[in-house]
């Protein structure tokens, strides 16, 4: 039988809501003595239904909502999380994805504690399809422990649906269980593992397809499924690149034919700075771009990367923190800072929003008159009015003449629910500087 779980009297507004959590001290009693992960029923405290999902005794979410429907008996049965990821799955291709984009993101597609993000990969003229997971709480990693078994049959049931067109014996799986935040649910961080290997593809430099930024295209990226930063790649600016190079094609032809500038500040991979060289050769621009970044390895497959489009590349190893004010003023046409989370937890915010002032203050500097800075942050903790008032702040400190002219946010591959506001955390804007 399950376990059932009930709310304090007056304790089931958010939940009635649809927000997918309850913290432990909203519970009638204390949940001490269940094994983490454990499936659960929740009740109000009249004892009816409220929801289902699993229960973790030691975590301050001490229950997160897998379904709240009273016809849904086994929530964390690998049937029930199969059909979840299809559904995300349609929503993807029903938003234009092709190539790789992001399968599964957590609460917002009501599958907490799963993050799985899906690529579509080419080695010597051979494609197949890699899933690269993260297993975040104790319920989906209970759920998942067995993940070959949960993954051959989606990979069955999507090829059927005709939502992929890959086979088992053409996909990789990767469990990256190497992020802190599972420490919370108190589970291990492990070192990543491949669960199903693909023969012939080095999945440690492998070429991934996306949507191309410019055109109907896909466009390649090289990176590290095994081990590289997240999954292995950050698909959540896709989105915000194809709105920001629509802008920069649009600028662009109202410009003489010259070599155009881009500096891509703690660039990784280099996806924004390769998409952009793609849209600007494609008018028949030459291109420089600056790649910034502290890792040598990411820089090695940014500089691959924008190569392959054309780019002239430049390529500076450094700390943005320390190291951009030995960049040109007044130099580049287009400035991207698209740091990675200056703020991880909330005793970190005041350090944090000093960060994202300090960098977009040198954003500002070394930006042409006439020329575009991209600020972008995928701090959750930091609110979008604190976020825009750093940007206001490290305008001023250069004296220039800015109009935010594109604001960007969340893709449908990392879609945000409106009762579950926590899962909003990326915020982009595009300023033209005068």
């Amino acid at each position: 039988m399950i376990t059932v779980w009930r709310l304090r009297p007056g304790a089931d507004k958010r939940i009635r809501s649809g927000h997918p959590w309850v913290f432990s001290n909203e519970l009638s009693a204390s949940p001490k003595g269940l094994i983490p992960g454990t499936p659960v029923e929740l009740q109000d405290s009249k004892g009816q239904f409220l929801a289902r999902g699993y229960g973790n005794p030691h975590s301050l979410i001490a229950f997160r909502a897998l379904s709240f429907s009273p016809q849904d008996q086994e929530p964390t049965s690998f049937e029930f999380l199969q059909e979840k990821v299809l559904n995300s799955w349609k929503v993807r291709k029903a938003a234009g994805f092709r190539g790789s984009f992001r399968l599964a993101f957590g609460e917002s597609d009501y599958i907490p504690g799963l993050v799985l993000d899906y690529y579509v990969i080419e080695q010597k003229g051979q494609k197949a399809q890699v899933f690269a997971a993260q297993l975040v709480t104790a319920g989906m990693n209970e759920a998942l422990k067995e993940a070959e078994g949960f993954f051959k049959g989606l990979v069955e049931k999507a090829k059927a649906l005709g939502l992929s067109e890959f086979s088992w014996d053409k996909t990789a799986v990767v469990i990256r269980n190497d992020v802190g935040i599972r420490k919370l649910e108190g589970l291990t961080v492990d070192d990543p593992r491949t669960i199903k290997d693909l023969p012939g593809f080095d999945l440690r430099d492998v070429e991934i397809l996306l949507n191309a930024a410019s055109d109907d295209g896909l466009v390649r990226m090289s990176c590290d499924l095994q081990e590289g930063q997240k999954t292995g790649f950050f698909l959540d600016q896709t989105h915000n690149i194809h709105l920001a190079v629509e802008l920069f094609k649009n600028w662009a032809k109202t410009q003489e034919k010259r070599k155009l500038r881009v500096l891509d500040l703690c660039c990784y991979v280099g996806h924004w700075s390769t998409q952009i060289t793609r849209a600007l050769k494609s008018l028949g621009f030459e291109v420089e771009v600056s790649l910034v970044d502290v890792s040598k390895t990411a820089l090695a497959f940014a500089k691959k990367n924008a190569e392959r489009e054309g780019a002239e590349v430049i390529v500076h190893e450094m700390d943005v923190s320390t190291g951009l004010t030995e960049l040109p003023s007044t130099y580049y046409d287009i400035v991207i800072a698209d740091p990675p989370a200056f703020i991880k937890s909330k005793k970190d915010i005041p350090i944090g929003k000093h960060a994202y002032l300090k960098m977009n203050t040198q954003a500002f500097r070394v930006v042409k008159k006439n020329g575009f800075v991209a600020s972008c942050s995928c701090s959750g903790l930091l609110e979008e009015e604190e976020f825009r008032d750093a940007i206001r702040k490290a305008s001023l400190r250069n004296f220039s003449e800015v109009r935010s002219v594109l604001r960007g946010g969340h893709a449908a591959d990392h879609p945000t629910l409106m009762q579950f506001p926590e899962g909003f955390y990326l915020k982009m804007y595009v300023h033209y500087v005068v």
